[in-house]
């Protein structure tokens, strides 16, 4: 994945509340998977397989995550254990196309997620992160982009 695309997600987990982190966790899976098709496709089979295992690495984290008292975790950890085992299957007999059973679960049930998030609002997970502000101005024929971060030595998890 490229390093833009990891910097963003790391932006946004900093100001993500429980509901708004699996939704970032399942579009960092499904960019995943969908770069190690690409990357087996064109058989780079190393690159390919760096980026099923960042994407089995965020399904293992989806798994460990479930709250096993609601009924509905049962089926949804089944969920991921097959994705889990058809991007293993698909890495290990070179095809591609195992990874797009992998890849629909997610794209399915991402926006039901993506309505809780929206509904929940509850409070960022990280507290006391570095604020970051963006935004666009304009100078004589040009358009600049402009980022800023409060540099804090305080920021990050607060204890």
């Amino acid at each position: 994945m490229e390093k833009e695309r990891l910097q963003e997600y790391a932006a946004r987990v900093t100001q993500a509340n429980r509901s708004e982190l699996v939704v970032i966790i399942y579009e960092a899976t499904i960019a995943s998977i969908e770069e190690g098709k690409k990357y087996l496709s064109a058989g780079e089979i190393e690159l390919a397989r760096k980026e099923i295992a960042r994407a089995r690495g965020m399904i293992t984290e989806l798994m460990g995550s479930l709250d096993l008292q609601y009924e509905i975790s049962y089926y949804l950890r089944q969920l991921y254990i097959y994705a889990y085992q058809e991007l293993c299957q698909g890495i290990a007999n070179r095809c591609p196309e195992q990874f797009d059973h992998a890849s629909r679960i997610f794209e399915k049930i991402l926006p039901s997620f993506q309505e809780v998030a929206k509904q929940d609002d509850s409070e960022a997970v990280m507290k006391n992160v570095q604020t970051i502000y963006a935004g666009l101005t304009y100078g004589r024929g040009t358009l600049n982009e402009t980022i800023a971060t409060g540099i804090d030595p305080n920021r990050g998890y607060e204890a």
